[in-house]
C-alpha cells in the first residue's frame, strides 16, 4: 500500500492479490456503499487487473481497516491518548475541515474541533506542530483507533512511545508458555507457542524463560491477544451511565402508571396463553416425527494418519486416524441403541467392530464412502471429498423432509498441540471465516456421484449455524466433564477458529458444511503424555464415545423442546 497527497486529496494505492478479480478486490478494500465492479473499473481505468500494477483510490471509498492503516502511515506522529485521539499537524496542506472529514464520524464538523481545542482564528490557520485533540466519542468507530478494553487479569498500559500494551503480572508457579502465550494469545500449536514465547522474551528484555520471577510484569502487544480477552472498544462508560439514569427516571414513572393496567390485562392474557402453549406443543409433536440423524466423520485415514505421537520404546505410540475410527465405531453402537441413525463418512473393511488394543502399526486400508469409493491417498483430496459427501448426505435427508435441526455433523479428530495442554476441545464454524462458495472442477471429484459443481453459502445461514453449533459444542464439553474426562482448561474449550501461522483459520469440513449444527471434536491432545496413555485404554475410548453420544440426546432435550421420536 502507498499513501500520499495528490494535490487535491489523500489517496491510497493498492495492488490486487494474485488471482484476485474485480468483485473480490471490491469486497476486500471498499466501503459497502462503493463495493461494486463499476467502482473498481472507474479507478483502475482498465478492464483487466494486474497484480504488479497499483490502483489509485480516494480515501473516502476505502474501508475502515485500510483507511486506519493509511492515516497512521501518513500522520505518523499521531497518538492515542486517555480521553482522545491526539492529531499533530504535519503537512502544510492540512485544514481543520479535512481533519474532521478524515477522523470523525458523521455530524461532527470542523466547528466542533475548533471549540473543543479553543483554536486561534477559528481554526482557519494551522501551523506544523499544532496539536488537535479529538474526543473518542467523535472519532469514527470504523477506524478502530481507540485502544480496546481488556478483560481481567490483563491491564491496558501505555509506554513512553505512546503505544498501548496488555500487561500481565506473573504468579507463583506460572510459566510463560502455558500461563501467558497459550492462555492470552490463543496459540496452541507447538511451533507457534514457542515462536510467540521467543518474541515476548525479546520484547520484555528477558534472556531466558526460566529467569521469569513471581510478580514480574510481561508486556503483550494488543494484536497478539485472543478475542476472549479483548473487550469492546472503550467507549465513554460514564456518559453511557448518565444517559441510562435519565432514561430510567422517565421509565419508572411510566411503569408505575402502567402497572395497574397490566394487572387487569394479565387475567385476560392467562386464558389466551394457555391455548397458545397447547397449540405449540401439538405442533412440536407433529414436527418431531423424524428421527435424529448424525453424519459421523472419522478424521484422516488411508495413507493419511493425521497426527502421531509416542514411541514403540515407551509402548505409547498412537495414530490419530486409528484412535478416532475406533471411537466412531463405539459411538455408532451407542447411537443404534438410542434409535439415532448414523451416516459414516469412512469405512475400514478390516475393522467392523471396536477393538480393545490399538495397533502399533499404521493401517492404510480405510476409504471414504463416496461413489465410487476413494482410498484416502492424498490428505487434501480426502478433505474435499468429505465436503462433497457430507453435503450430499444432508441434501438427501432434506429431500426426505427431515428437519435440518434433526441432522448433526460431528467430525472426530485428535489434537497435536503444545505438550503442556491436555483434554478435549470442540470447534464450531465462526461465520466470519466461512466463505461464500466452494467450487472444484478436477476430474477426480467430477466422477463422484456426490459431486456438486457449485456449493454456495448464505451469510444469514452461516450466523445461524454458528449459534447452533456453538451451543452444541458447549453441551459436548459439559458431557465430557460429567464423565470426568479431561477438557481444555487453559483457555476456552469451545472455539470458533484456530491459529495457523498467526492467522485465524477453520478446518475445511466445518467451513464448507451446509449442516446447520456442525462441530469438530478434538478428543484429546496426542502430544500430551497423560492424554496419550489414556487413549490407549479401551475404557477411556468408550467413555469418550459415551460422552459425545450423550451430548446428542442432551442437546435435543434442551433445544426448545425439540426431542425427535425414535
Amino acid at each position: 500500500m502507498l499513501v500520499g497527497w495528490n494535490g487535491k486529496r489523500l489517496v491510497v494505492k493498492l495492488k490486487p492479490l494474485v488471482g484476485e478479480g474485480g468483485y473480490s478486490l471490491a469486497r476486500r478494500v471498499l466501503l459497502s456503499n462503493f463495493r461494486s465492479l463499476k467502482t473498481i473499473r472507474k479507478y483502475s481505468k482498465t478492464r483487466r487487473l494486474y497484480r504488479n500494477r497499483f490502483i489509485t483510490f480516494p480515501l473516502k471509498v476505502i474501508n475502515g481497516s485500510i483507511r486506519s492503516s493509511a492515516l497512521k502511515a501518513v500522520f505518523f506522529k499521531d497518538k492515542a491518548g486517555i480521553g482522545y485521539w491526539k492529531h499533530r499537524v504535519t503537512f502544510a496542506w492540512e485544514t481543520t475541515s479535512m481533519i474532521a472529514g478524515l477522523f470523525t464520524k458523521e455530524g461532527i464538523k470542523a466547528g466542533h474541533l475548533v471549540r473543543y481545542n479553543k483554536m486561534r482564528n477559528k481554526g482557519n490557520i494551522l501551523k506544523k506542530g499544532d496539536v488537535i485533540k479529538i474526543p473518542w466519542k467523535w472519532v469514527s468507530p470504523e477506524l478502530s483507533l481507540r485502544p480496546v478494553s481488556l478483560k481481567p487479569p490483563l491491564k491496558l498500559k501505555q509506554d513512553k512511545s505512546g503505544k498501548f500494551y496488555a500487561h500481565y503480572q506473573m504468579k507463583h508457579g506460572e510459566t510463560l508458555y502455558s500461563s501467558v502465550v497459550i492462555r492470552f494469545t490463543g496459540r496452541l500449536l507447538n511451533d507457534e507457542v514457542n515462536q510467540v514465547a521467543n518474541k515476548l522474551l525479546k520484547l520484555n528484555n528477558i534472556s531466558d524463560a526460566k529467569l521469569i520471577q513471581t510478580r514480574q510484569k510481561i508486556r503483550i502487544p494488543l494484536g497478539w491477544l485472543s478475542e476472549e480477552y479483548l473487550g469492546s472498544q472503550t467507549n465513554d462508560v460514564s456518559s453511557r451511565k448518565t444517559s441510562v439514569k435519565k432514561t430510567n427516571k422517565k421509565k419508572t414513572k411510566k411503569i408505575k402508571s402502567s402497572k395497574a393496567v397490566a394487572s387487569k390485562k394479565k387475567l385476560k392474557r392467562g386464558k389466551s396463553t394457555q391455548k397458545a402453549v397447547a397449540q405449540k406443543t401439538k405442533s412440536k409433536r407433529k414436527n418431531n416425527v423424524h428421527k435424529i440423524h448424525v453424519i459421523l466423520d472419522s478424521g484422516h485415514g488411508g495413507r493419511d494418519p493425521g497426527a502421531s505421537a509416542g514411541s514403540r520404546k515407551n509402548k505409547d505410540i498412537i495414530y490419530e486416524d486409528e484412535v478416532v475410527y475406533d471411537i466412531s465405531k463405539r459411538m455408532s453402537k451407542l447411537f443404534k441403541k438410542q434409535g439415532i441413525i448414523v451416516h459414516p463418512t469412512l469405512a475400514d473393511p478390516n475393522q467392523k467392530q471396536p477393538i480393545r488394543y490399538l495397533s502399533h502399526r499404521h493401517d492404510r486400508d480405510e476409504h471414504l464412502l463416496v461413489t465410487p469409493r476413494y482410498l484416502t491417498r492424498n490428505a487434501r483430496i480426502g478433505v474435499n471429498m468429505r465436503v462433497y459427501l457430507v453435503n450430499h448426505i444432508f441434501k438427501q435427508l432434506r429431500k426426505k423432509k427431515v428437519p435440518s435441526e434433526n441432522i448433526l455433523f460431528i467430525s472426530l479428530h485428535g489434537d497435536a498441540l503444545h505438550s503442556s495442554l491436555s483434554g478435549a476441545m470442540v470447534y464450531y464454524p465462526d461465520h466470519r471465516l466461512r466463505r461464500g462458495r466452494f467450487i472444484l472442477s478436477s476430474k477426480i471429484y467430477r466422477k463422484r456421484k456426490e459431486y456438486i459443481s457449485k456449493l454456495t453459502y448464505n451469510p444469514r445461514d452461516n450466523k445461524y449455524s454458528e449459534k447452533l453449533s456453538k451451543s452444541f459444542g458447549k453441551v459436548i464439553i459439559n458431557q465430557f466433564r460429567k464423565l470426568r474426562l479431561r477438557t481444555h482448561r487453559v483457555s476456552s474449550a469451545v472455539r470458533g477458529y484456530l491459529y495457523r501461522k498467526g492467522i485465524k483459520t477453520l478446518p475445511a469440513v466445518l467451513r464448507y458444511s451446509k449442516v446447520p449444527t456442525s462441530v469438530l471434536v478434538e478428543i484429546a491432545n496426542l502430544n500430551n503424555r497423560l492424554d496419550r496413555r489414556d487413549l490407549l485404554k479401551s475404557k477411556t475410548r468408550q467413555q469418550i464415545a459415551k460422552a459425545i453420544t450423550n451430548s446428542v440426546t442432551a442437546h435435543f432435550d434442551r433445544s426448545s423442546g425439540l426431542v425427535a421420536q425414535r
